[in-house]
Formats: C-alpha cells, sequence, structure tokens
C-alpha cells in the first residue's frame, strides 16, 4: 500500500479532507451527517462504505487506501493534504489494521492530522467473546467480526495502535440490552466504556448516547468537529 508520512515544505496551506469509517454491519448511510456536518465545516469528506461482513480485517484495510486515494485525487500534488480519520466502533480496529501493514515513508504529500473514534473496541467485545463461535454470529458477521473478541490475542489486543493524534468517545447508557449477552458496566449497549480506551489516546470522553447512535447525535457531531480542529473534546459543562 502507499505509504504516509509528513510532506515536504509547500508554500499553499494544506487542504483537510476526513475519511470516516462505519461499524460492523453498516453502511456509510450511517455516517452521512457527520460528514455533512464537516462538510460544512470546510472539510473534504470521504465517506467510505466497506462489506464488513464479508471480508477480513487485513482485506477490509484496503478500503482504507482507497479512500485515501480519493483524496490524493482531489488534492493532486503538491498540494499538502491534512489526513484525519473519524471511526464508529469497528471501524476503529480497521484503521489500526491498515496503519499496521503500511510503511511509513518520507516523500508522502499527505500531513496525518487527527482522529476520533467513536465506541471503539479497542480492548475486543464481550459479545464476540460470547457468540462468536455461534452459527448465527457468524454467518451475520464474517471473519472480521469473529476477530473482535477480548482474547490477548484477538486483532484489536495485538494490532498497534495509531500513529497520529486521536481522541476516543464512549458511549454510556444505564440499561443491558436483553436481546445480547451482558456488557460490563459503564457501556453503550454493545461495547463497554473500558474496552474503548487505546493507548496513546490524546482524550477520552463519555457521552450519554448508546452505541447505533454515537455517528448521528447532535452532541457526538460537535465533539468530533472540536476535536478535529483543536486536538482536544469540548469543556465539559
Amino acid at each position: 500500500m502507499d505509504a504516509l508520512q509528513l510532506p515536504p515544505t509547500h508554500s499553499a496551506p494544506a487542504k483537510e479532507c476526513v475519511i470516516l469509517l462505519h461499524g460492523l454491519g453498516r453502511t456509510a448511510a450511517s455516517m452521512m451527517w457527520l460528514a455533512l456536518d464537516l462538510r460544512r465545516e470546510g472539510f473534504y469528506t470521504v465517506n467510505q462504505g466497506y462489506p464488513s461482513r464479508h471480508k477480513t480485517l487485513p482485506e477490509l484495510a484496503g478500503f482504507v487506501e482507497k479512500a485515501i486515494a480519493r483524496c490524493r485525487k482531489k488534492f493532486p500534488e503538491p498540494t499538502p493534504i491534512r489526513l484525519s480519520f473519524v471511526t464508529h466502533s469497528m471501524g476503529a480496529i480497521v484503521l489500526r489494521q491498515y496503519f499496521s501493514q503500511t510503511e511509513i515513508s518520507p516523500h508522502e504529500h499527505i500531513l496525518l492530522n487527527r482522529a476520533v473514534l467513536l465506541g471503539p473496541p479497542n480492548g475486543g467485545s464481550e459479545i464476540v467473546d460470547q457468540w462468536g463461535l455461534r452459527w448465527f454470529f457468524r454467518s451475520t458477521n464474517g471473519p472480521a467480526g469473529q476477530a473482535l473478541g477480548t482474547d490477548p490475542l484477538s486483532a484489536p489486543n495485538t494490532l498497534p495502535s495509531l500513529p497520529l493524534e486521536f481522541g476516543v468517545i464512549a458511549g454510556i447508557k444505564n440499561r443491558q440490552n436483553v436481546l445480547l449477552p451482558p456488557v460490563p458496566m459503564p457501556h453503550d449497549g454493545k461495547v463497554s466504556v473500558a474496552s474503548t480506551h487505546l493507548a496513546g489516546q490524546a482524550a477520552h470522553r463519555t457521552l450519554t448516547v448508546s452505541h447505533t447512535w454515537l455517528p448521528t447525535r447532535e452532541i457526538v457531531r460537535k465533539h468530533v468537529i472540536f476535536f478535529l480542529r483543536n486536538g482536544i473534546f469540548p469543556p465539559q459543562a
């Protein structure tokens, strides 16, 4: 895959591109409201879809490269590109997988900027621990979904952290989903707050939002934009 690194010195200001990666079993439509807000703020956005239930994590990482290629096409050299990411749920693991298999080159015109991870299972998912081997889970969530357990050898626990500044937003809700295996409290219904943490995070924020709706709630979208601009989350009231 093409490599990323700080760009050489340019006189022109960097253009800002944000790549959005949805979660397991979702589509790019789930990130639509975030993409619209980001465009209003002047970011060029690539809301990248990918077949989350049908391919392995290394295969899904190729869709990150496709999204980066769209940024390059929009802003060809020598225009420098300030590249950021917003992920939901498994999208964070796909992004970590991408950077784990990407060599760094000193010749790129892309500047890695920031990322915001929404409800990421960075420590794995207890739901996968309990259901991952069952036929209905395998058939509906595929090989990437099965790789998201909490075992020390699982993908979330063996992939490296991210090579850019990033913040994490974890959702909180006050009850268990009776249709799913129990998740340690506090959690967002699917991912525990404890599992969202990742070494190297610049900021971590909990918001009273359930896992499914993290990309769509206005308060979350405002936090995302604030972090991409400032590298911190807004002060809490």
